[in-house]
């Protein structure tokens, strides 16, 4: 907790008012463990990162990434061990079984100008299965643009489609179609819950918003909410590089991990299994990944300008059909994470 002293942390096993288990609603009975938790995340927070590196290993966790990501990842654990050794949370770090990661490519020039209308180039998908923490399947389709139908020598150099792909391409309302029915081949939305899964809120509230306007179709149902997970990336591993990083790019969020970047930057394709890698990681370090931003409604859209305002807002409390039962396991999870106290800060 970033507004505690080093001086909370020094008294966290004494009786202190920053444990008063009314002001934090905490059962007393659990209130020893949360107490022990502050303490032994204080000795994470002091180790060197070969200590760290020695004591995973010791449990067997990943040791890929920055110092910071380490002691996030052995903090996590040892409070995942303590929730269901008192049988008040959860194993579960996802209320999706399966997510389905999306990374848009849309003509662009060199310098857009403020009216420049972004039109579907690339539509690829990864299915990702959250049970099994592992990649599934995949989709992709060219799409053939209509009002800039000749790719820009900038586009084609930085995505690299050609123009050949583009002119064989079909219009975007087929390929639409093709990828509801490669959801429906795999059961998505109706035997199994999935949610979208981006790096930013373009993709939906920008390329796929902009282009059912110009193609005159109705906005999808399954991408009305979404998991924008650059924000589960900076809020879950919270660090001062993270908070602070002007720059939290796909790169920087893999190279922050201990990853490389996997294919070509700026294929969408390679985006999104870039992206899912991402996601597998944060699922298994711990993260709690729900959706967080949804689109609303305009009476007059313009998404066309860069400068436009996106019409997405962040979603608060989204419980889903039976969402109910994970409710107060995750608000004393939340609890516990907020007490997991800092004392380098």
């Amino acid at each position: 907790m970033s507004n505690m002293t080093k001086q909370s942390v020094t008294n966290v096993d004494s009786d202190n008012e920053e444990f008063d288990c009314d002001k934090r609603r905490i059962p007393p009975e659990h209130l020893p463990m949360f107490q022990r938790l502050a303490s032994v995340n204080g000795k994470i927070n002091r180790m060197k990162k070969r200590q760290l590196i020695d004591t995973m290993k010791k449990k067997k966790l990943n040791v890929d990434g920055d110092i910071e990501v380490l002691r996030k990842r052995l903090k996590n654990h040892y409070r995942m061990q303590a929730l269901i050794k008192a049988k008040i949370c959860e194993t579960e770090t996802t209320y999706f079984p399966y997510f389905v990661i999306i990374d848009i490519e849309a003509t662009c020039t060199e310098n857009n100008p403020p009216d420049y209308k972004f039109e579907i180039i690339e539509f690829p998908a990864v299915l990702v299965d959250a049970k099994k923490r592992k990649i599934v399947d995949h989709f992709q389709v060219f799409v053939k643009p209509t009002i800039n139908p000749k790719l820009s020598e900038f586009c084609i150099k930085l995505t690299g489609i050609t123009q050949d792909q583009i002119d064989k391409a079909d219009p975007f309302h087929i390929c639409l179609k093709r990828f509801t029915e490669w959801l429906e081949k795999h059961e998505l939305g109706t035997k199994h819950r999935f949610s979208i899964v981006t790096d930013g809120p373009f993709d939906m509230a920008r390329f796929l918003y902009g282009q059912c306007i110009m193609s005159g179709i109705p906005y999808p149902n399954f991408a009305t909410k979404w998991i924008n997970i650059r924000k589960i990336f900076r809020s879950f591993y919270f660090t001062k590089q993270v908070k602070h990083s002007v720059l939290c790019n796909l790169n920087a969020m893999l190279t922050f991990l201990g990853m490389e970047f996997e294919g070509n930057p700026h294929s969408g394709l390679d985006d999104s299994f870039n992206i899912s890698r991402i996601c597998l990681r944060l699922l298994e370090d711990g993260a709690f990944v729900d959706q967080n931003e949804r689109i609303i409604s305009l009476k007059n859209p313009t998404p066309f300008g860069k400068d436009d305002p996106l019409p997405v807002r962040p979603v608060h409390n989204i419980f889903c059909d039976g969402m109910h039962n994970h409710i107060k396991s995750w608000r004393l999870d939340s609890r516990l994470k907020n007490l997991q106290l800092n004392d380098d800060t």
